[in-house]
């Protein structure tokens, strides 16, 4: 089958691809909006279509908010005074919020979307390559299941929604079993998907096996995840040189590093399909941006600041810090200086800041081109060296030393003869800071370590100008933080949310 969509014809397939978005009664029903073939421009199939956009536009309002919002603030890496996100700073989120409603509908969006593709596969069956058939339900799985292990990560319980046989209104399965269902999803892709990309950012079998990696970790299934993060190092994926170039240059998308990432589009006239990150992130007053946006809505709290070692070449790429220069930004008027009075925490985020529209021609009014990676290999490396942890308090394994200490001399730090469990947690904060992956590992940790932890952060703020006066705050958050409220509009709905979960019936 060939693959004939490209950037520039994107724009005229986006209102006809949006019919795969779920409707404000996505839990109601599956969509009654099924993509067909007759839909799309002559020469274009709904496969290639709907698979390509399955890369970015249902994850949309996903990555607006919600990934930093739950991932990073609701963790206390991010001090914000900002609308809703107070409540993911105050670890205190209401069932009315609306990041939450937003990510939970945009995660199931990208379900009905999945579940689409693969119905139409099935029909037109006949008509396609084994290979074809088998790698686009690969692809369908993968996203699936990368929607569901969010939910269940940041929900508990929800319903599983195949596209088949689906009641009118789902009640949610056993967490269990949505892992089940998770695990079969990437068992598939990561049998079905090609041995190397169709397309420079499309996923492959070595994605499927990272992101399966990743699932046996959260349950504790050590071994599992070590044997499939060794089939992943040393093959097609490999550390770049410049981590900076990871999150600030959309030439730099789909580097060797990335395995999983959104791959966002910015067009002018188009909403939905780009990466809206900059406009959050960009110190409020500094021009950055040079439009309208640049809020700053997103700070690093102190305790973030504090947990970088001293030479850690990744801090000026994460955080912007009192006299940091960045020749790269506002580089037509000589560079830019950063000034610790632009933060209530003396400090702003660097991560995901391309630059302006006079630097770039892919950056408009909250757009940039910027993908979001979701896996990249320097996980991959980290989640071998915890899963040779096993849980434990320490370990000497070679194996887990080499892939820790290769993730450290990237960042310019000395490498270590034994790795402690404190050490690789406090690894993987400073490598995925502003990735939407801190609050998740510390759901890993367990809630007596993670509730330890979290209380002793300092999330507070500067009073004053010079930023010398701390106003403390610390959140000792309750057992249930740990997994956040169903959205209220889904449960008016669906009223069968608030039921108690239910096994699926996997048969």
């Amino acid at each position: 089958m060939k693959r004939i969509i490209n950037k520039y014809r994107l724009g005229s397939l986006f209102t006809l691809l949006v019919l795969c978005s779920c409707s404000d009664d996505f839990l109601n029903a599956p969509s009654e909006t099924q993509l067909t073939p007759t839909d799309l421009p002559e020469g274009i199939t709904a496969f290639d279509g709907i698979a390509e956009t399955m890369y970015f536009e249902p994850w949309f309002a996903f990555n607006d908010k919600f990934l930093i919002a739950v991932g990073d603030m609701y963790a206390g890496n991010i001090y914000s005074v900002d609308g809703a996100y107070q409540q993911f700073r105050d670890a205190q989120v209401t069932s009315q919020n609306p990041i939450l409603t937003e990510g939970y509908v945009s995660l199931f969006s990208v379900i009905d979307q999945a579940n689409n593709l693969m119905s139409l596969v099935e029909e037109r069956k006949d008509e396609l390559p084994e290979d074809d058939y088998n790698s686009l339900i690969g692809i369908g799985k993968f996203m699936r299941a990368n929607a569901y292990f969010y939910l269940v990560r940041a929900f508990g319980a929800v319903p599983i929604v195949d596209g088949i046989n689906t009641e009118p209104q789902p009640k949610r399965n056993l967490v269990a079993d949505v892992y089940k269902f998770i695990k079969l999803d990437l068992e598939f892709a990561a049998e079905n998907l090609p041995d190397f990309a169709a397309k420079r950012g499309f996923v492959t079998k070595e994605v499927a096996k990272g992101i399966l990696a990743k699932v046996h970790l959260t349950l504790g299934e050590y071994a599992e995840c070590a044997n499939l993060t060794e089939q992943i190092i040393g093959g097609q994926y490999s550390l770049i040189q410049q981590f900076g170039d990871l999150f600030n240059s959309p030439e730099n998308n789909n580097s060797a590093e990335s395995m999983f990432a959104l791959q966002w589009i910015s067009i002018a006239t188009v909403w939905g399909t780009q990466n809206t990150n900059q406009a959050y992130i960009v110190p409020f007053g500094s021009g950055i941006t040079g439009g309208q946006d640049g809020w700053g809505v997103y700070l690093p709290s102190i305790s973030l600041q504090e947990e970088y070692e001293e030479d850690d070449n990744r801090k000026k790429a994460t955080i912007m810090e009192d006299g940091d220069f960045y020749p790269e930004l506002l580089s037509s008027e000589g560079g830019f200086t950063y000034e610790k009075t632009l933060s209530a925490t003396a400090a702003n985020f660097r991560k995901y800041i391309v630059g302006s529209a006079a630097e770039r021609s892919d950056v408009f009014f909250m757009k940039t081109s910027q993908n979001t990676i979701i896996l990249r290999y320097a996980d991959v490396l980290l989640m071998h060296a915890e899963a040779k942890l096993a849980g434990g308090s320490s370990t000497s394994d070679p194996s887990a030393l080499n892939a820790y200490n290769e993730v450290r001399m990237r960042a310019g730090l000395p490498t270590k003869t034994v790795l402690t469990r404190e050490e690789l947690f406090k690894e993987r904060r400073a490598e995925f800071a502003l990735e939407g992956q801190y609050f998740f590992d510390l759901k890993r940790r367990g809630i007596n370590e993670a509730i330890s932890v979290i209380s002793q952060q300092e999330v507070g703020f500067y009073s004053d100008v010079d930023r010398t006066e701390l106003v403390s705050i610390k959140i000792t958050p309750s057992a249930n933080y740990f997994e956040l409220p169903i959205p209220q509009s889904a449960i008016d709905t669906n009223p069968s949310l608030l039921e108690q979960p239910v096994p699926y019936n996997f048969n």
